[in-house]
């Protein structure tokens, strides 16, 4: 009988594949015990809050914000399995809602989910040019798994990466990185301290009678570095930024925007807006913080971090607690 190579060449699979699952497990293992030691003063300093919710269920998380009202976080994001990108709300009593969205077109939402936010009657979430309102109050009293319907949509002149509502204004923002997402060569400015900044933040303030309730074009430009996930604003008026990309450590700047120089002004659209530079020169604290940061949000003075590491798409924060929302104070 002809001896069968079949066994020899599956053992000889299975040896490489255990290889190579001992390999990346060796790798996560070496990243785990790096995050411990390089990110030590932030877990010293923070606060672990409750869980990131559908990380197990095909949800990468990009966003976060927190209805007062209703005491209620709002998450953002998409779907790793290409199921349309819901959004979650996880109420006090740690009770999670689940929800699709149909865009005013009727299809249902199957975006990047960016950011999440909210100012007065609506909920606002972001789309690939600006963003669509939802209204607050059906979100509030619907159930797990009903479906909401936007109400409007938006247009913006940059493609939102992240968005807050922050002392009434309104701030959107771009992402950058050099090759892989590139902003407009216009956006790349000169800081008064030396660097370049590659991205922008448009600030619109209340306009009884703007879109949404915010004025048509921004009341003032901001410029930024690359690779930034999130902002918020704290209670004494200061600049948070999350940066973060790919697996290394990923950091929260402040900046005082109070010392920001003031650059002239920037034309959006046909109207000057004053521009500010958010640069070394206004940088008053950098926290280093665990891999893939993303969305930021500030709530009774303390800066909430979402992350989506523990996500089943990329798993390495299953390994150092990266499921769990943190808080910490800005400084």
């Amino acid at each position: 009988m002809k001896k069968s190579t079949l066994l020899p060449a599956i053992a000889t699979a299975a040896v490489g594949a255990t290889a190579v699952a001992a390999v990346a497990m060796a790798g996560i293992l070496a990243k785990r015990r790096r995050v411990h030691v390089t990110c030590k003063p932030f877990y010293r300093e923070a606060t672990r809050c409750f869980k990131i919710p559908g990380l197990n269920d095909g949800f990468v998380p990009q966003d976060l914000f927190y209805l007062d009202d209703e005491k209620t976080w709002l998450f953002s994001g998409y779907q790793a399995n290409r199921k349309p990108s819901p959004i979650f709300q996880v109420r006090e009593d740690g009770t999670v809602l689940r929800h699709e969205v149909l865009l005013p077109d009727g299809s249902l939402y199957r975006g990047h989910g960016a950011a999440i936010t909210a100012a007065g009657p609506l909920v606002f979430l972001t789309v690939r040019d600006g963003f669509v309102a939802l209204d607050r109050a059906t979100l509030a009293a619907a159930d797990d798994g009903e479906t909401l319907r936007a109400i409007g949509h938006r247009t913006v002149p940059l493609m939102p990466a992240f968005m807050n509502v922050q002392k009434d204004m309104l701030y959107i923002g771009e992402f950058q990185h050099r090759g892989l997402y590139p902003t407009p060569k216009s956006h790349w400015l000169r800081c008064p301290s030396g660097e370049t900044n590659t991205a922008l933040v448009y600030a619109y303030a209340p306009h009884a009678h703007g879109p949404f309730g915010f004025g048509e074009h921004p009341a003032a430009v901001y410029s930024i570095p690359g690779n930034v996930q999130g902002l918020c604003v704290t209670p004494d008026g200061n600049i948070v930024l999350s940066l973060s990309w790919g697996l290394g450590d990923a950091e929260v700047r402040v900046y005082d925007p109070a010392h920001a120089h003031r650059g002239g002004s920037y034309l959006v659209e046909g109207h000057h807006c004053p521009l500010y530079f958010l640069d070394d020169a206004t940088l008053v604290q950098t926290l280093t913080v665990p891999p893939m940061a993303e969305g930021i949000d500030e709530h009774d003075g303390q800066v909430y971090l979402a992350n989506e590491s523990a996500s089943n798409l990329y798993l390495l924060g299953k390994f150092y607690d990266g499921g769990y929302v943190y808080s910490f104070p800005e400084s």
